[in-house]
């Protein structure tokens, strides 16, 4: 659980800037309503998760160390090469044989283009307001 900083009436979780980046983008500031809209938006929440933790590479910040090179008063940031999250578990020395196992399985059965798919379908159906066959739309 994160909470907002002490006497910071405008500060947000880092929760929110994880919605912010994904989630709201994909999905915008739409109202949705209906059970019809909320099964759209799992789907689209699941396929998103797994194309996002699979597929998507990036870097790690390296931390700053004393012999730094420096632009004006900071060092300059550093990044490790951009890998995926499995394949940087992949690489960790302390995961078991089951965990890759678990990891290298999920990425045989995942495919990109079909979940890509599934998330272009679902953002269409939610744009479009597909709702509940009884429910009519107020003009």
């Amino acid at each position: 659980m994160t909470r907002s900083r002490a006497y910071k009436s405008n500060d947000q979780a880092w929760v929110e800037q994880k919605n912010g980046m994904l989630v709201r983008r994909v999905v915008a500031h739409r109202r949705l309503e209906g059970a019809q809209q909320l099964e759209r938006l799992c789907q689209l929440y699941a396929a998103l998760r797994l194309f996002t933790n699979i597929y998507q590479p990036s870097a790690k910040r390296i931390p700053f160390e004393e012999g730094d090179i420096r632009e004006g008063r900071r060092p300059r940031r550093r990044h490790d090469e951009p890998l995926t999250p499995p394949d940087r578990l992949l690489r960790w020395s302390g995961m078991g044989r089951k965990g890759r196992q678990r990891i290298e399985a999920l990425q045989h059965q995942c495919d990109p283009v079909v979940l890509l798919e599934t998330i272009r379908h679902n953002q269409a159906a939610l744009v479009i307001g597909e709702r509940e066959p009884g429910h009519r739309r107020e003009s």
